[in-house]
């Protein structure tokens, strides 16, 4: 109430940063509504693997600051805590500097969510202790400010269909093409979590089961064929090496191609189908209006992203992927800090995206 008294005498309404209205409306259907004024920004922050990245997003998707902080090379849960602790608490010091008071916290770590209680469930991902850790309660209490958890591949989805090159659309397919593969899928406007917030897990399609083994362990899986991992393999295996080399990324395979290997050239192609494939059994299952292709290899060139929507049309239904469209994300490596922050400002706002 505090906040609407201020916004009705100012002067200039929009340098209050926020405000909540709690009305009783004789047509809604609902006793209540919260409303969440546009200007309200919040701290979004992104567990990486080697960095915390961080930045101060408005409700309405203006990025107002962004910072990057390098994470302790002993990984654990207290180094991991810790480190978030101090990003978030150096991000808010920033965030006053300029004027602006942040009132919730969105973070987006890998793995799978408890989004009702804000705990990281797992896997580890390389922390020791990293399962079932009540990290938003931990958050809040060196914060103070409400803290809000969710997948980082979800939360990218959210970005690009609320802010991105899915703005707009209802029905879409993000799909994080980098190290391994994440994903997203938006049915009728609203994220798609499925039971225990577990859906969209695109990386686990399984699309060869000539293979035995563990999915858990990714044999057979999508991710295992096409990530960026995969590619490397590929291409080594293409002249006669075996096994993954530690200085080799995905960004040099595409480099050779450019600079005319014809082995590069090939391993690229086999990428782009197996993508492909996995894609057209989305579409397939949801047919939907447009995917979305992010992550660092999405960065590779328009050949092989036209190659991987050839593959995709290829072996799909026709009914399913008419019309279908094919873009590459505009938010880049922003997408997860806006999304984790508009996340967080939704949930205040009674929007459970």
């Amino acid at each position: 109430m505090t906040s609407l008294i201020l916004y009705l005498i100012s002067d200039d309404p929009q340098s209050v940063p926020y405000f909540f209205v709690t009305f009783k409306s004789k047509l809604a259907t609902r006793n209540s509504q919260l409303i969440l004024y546009p200007h309200a920004a919040a701290i979004g922050a992104d567990l990486g693997r080697f960095f915390v990245r961080t930045a101060v997003v408005r409700f309405d998707g203006k990025l107002l600051l962004k910072e990057s902080f390098p994470l302790s090379e002993k990984l654990t849960r207290a180094n991991i805590v810790s480190s978030l602790e101090a990003a978030l608490r150096h991000t808010r010091e920033q965030a006053a500097a300029i004027g602006v008071n942040p009132i919730a916290i969105g973070v987006s770590v890998p793995g799978f969510i408890d989004h009702d209680r804000g705990v990281v469930l797992g896997p580890g991902h390389g922390i020791r202790g990293w399962k079932n850790v009540p990290l938003a309660t931990e958050l809040n209490s060196t914060s103070g400010l409400p803290v809000y958890i969710g997948n980082d591949a979800n939360l990218m989805t959210v970005a690009e269909h609320r802010f991105g090159a899915a703005k707009g659309y209802r029905h879409v397919i993000f799909i994080a093409l980098r190290t391994g593969i994440g994903g997203g899928i938006i049915i009728d406007g609203k994220l798609y979590r499925g039971v225990n917030n577990a859906g969209g897990e695109v990386g686990m399609m399984i699309i060869n089961t000539g293979r035995p083994g563990d999915v858990m362990r990714g044999v057979g899986t999508l991710e295992e064929y096409a990530c960026g991992r995969a590619l490397v393999k590929q291409y080594l295996s293409s002249i006669g090496k075996t096994g993954i080399s530690d200085s080799m990324r995905a960004a040099d395979v595409f480099r050779l191609s450019r600079e005319g290997d014809s082995a590069a050239g090939f391993a690229i192609a086999e990428n782009a189908r197996f993508i492909g494939i996995g894609l057209a059994n989305l579409v397939s299952i949801f047919a939907p209006e447009i995917i979305v292709l992010g992550g660092g290899m999405a960065l590779a060139g328009d050949d092989y992203l036209n190659e991987i929507k050839r593959q995709t049309l290829l072996n799909s239904l026709p009914e399913c992927s008419r019309g279908l469209k094919m873009e590459k994300a505009v938010l880049g490596a922003d997408a997860s800090v806006i999304g984790s922050a508009w996340y967080a400002l939704s949930r205040l706002d009674r929007n459970q995206t």
